[in-house]
């Protein structure tokens, strides 16, 4: 008989994520961290658009987080809605991407119609190397119909 080596089981991408609520648990688990990038998912459990990108969100987890990414996610409450405005993120969802020598150095709207650019962007921090032909991105905030303003709670 041979004995097989049982499977590891691959932790599921909701258990990659850490959950931030307050200023301080922010500071701690993102402003201090000094050897990860960071992606920070801003979202809100009652956004369509939110929970249309979900799935996307959660596949992009999946396949970085093995390769030195931390991902974090802060949802839109009225307890925490300062915490929003303070970081000065427009609407839901939306992404920062920080780096251990930068800080905050990309962000951007992160609906369904939107996330080859966020997946792209995360790809050049990982890989070291940007496109020439690709603009800044930094505040990009335009209006669009997907996205749901911050000071708008259902």
């Amino acid at each position: 008989r041979t004995r097989t080596k049982p499977k590891t089981k691959k932790p599921s991408p909701r258990d990659l994520i850490t959950d931030v609520e307050t200023i301080q648990d922010y500071k701690t688990t993102v402003a201090d961290e000094d050897e990860k990038i960071t992606v920070v998912r801003f979202y809100a459990k009652w956004c369509r658009s939110c929970r249309a990108s979900e799935p996307q969100f959660f596949k992009m987890v999946g396949d970085f987080a093995d390769r030195g990414v931390k991902f974090v996610q802060v949802p839109l409450k009225r307890e925490n809605a300062y915490l929003h405005e303070g970081l000065g993120v427009p609407s839901v969802p939306y992404v920062h991407f920080y780096h251990p020598d930068g800080g905050l150095v990309e962000e951007m709207k992160m609906n369904k119609k939107k996330f080859a650019k966020v997946r792209k962007t995360l790809e050049q921090y990982v890989m070291g190397s940007c496109d020439l032909a690709d603009e800044p991105v930094l505040a990009e905030a335009e209006d669009d119909e997907e996205g749901t303003p911050i000071g708008e709670f259902q």
